[in-house]
């Protein structure tokens, strides 16, 4: 399958390309700074909205992966991590069990930017890893065979203590029949 880095192409047009897929490099503080400058309202609202998008169209690339690796869960998750690692999306840790899956991120670019884009690094009130829970979500509901319900346990840039490493735990549970979709918490 190769490294993600490897595979992707820079085009003479000014896109970057990872197949069909078309990506984008951009700062994070820029990316963090404009939910920063939303009301709390707005924040919970796009920050929805992210996760889910991001589970939808991360999906796509997932499967893509999943074709790759010919269904194999193990090779799976590791092009996953290695992928989150080249886009820059930290170092990803996935653990399975019978019935959900768990995720540690070290380095989230979405903790990072939001430091970078606050005041004196001021810490957020929710939760600010919406993508990374909505690719989780896509990844699990794959290795579970089910949809499954997301929630982002512990989000660094909700801690006061910005001097150590920003980890974010995660974990995805099968969702009972009936139950919203993954939600980024």
């Amino acid at each position: 399958m190769g490294d993600l880095r490897q595979r992707l192409n820079w085009t003479a047009d000014g896109a970057l390309h990872d197949g069909p897929r078309r990506y984008l490099m951009m700062r994070t503080d820029v990316l963090m700074g404009t939910l920063a400058r939303l009301p709390a309202e707005a924040q919970a609202q796009w920050l929805q909205s992210w996760a889910a998008s991001t589970q939808a169209h991360g999906a796509a690339s997932l499967q893509a992966y999943a074709q790759m690796v010919h269904g194999d869960h193990a090779a799976l998750t590791s092009a996953t991590v290695q992928a989150a690692a080249d886009l820059g999306w930290g170092r990803w840790n996935i653990a399975m069990a019978d019935d959900m899956v768990q995720l540690q991120v070290q380095n989230s670019p979405f903790v990072h930017g939001w430091r970078a884009a606050t005041a004196a690094h001021s810490q957020a009130d929710a939760a600010v890893c919406a993508p990374i829970a909505g690719l989780f979500g896509a990844l699990a509901t794959l290795l579970l065979q089910a949809p499954v319900t997301v929630a982002e346990n512990r989000c660094s840039a909700t801690l006061a203590d910005t001097s150590t490493p920003p980890v974010c735990s995660f974990t995805a549970r099968r969702r009972a029949t009936g139950t919203p979709a993954a939600a980024a918490a």
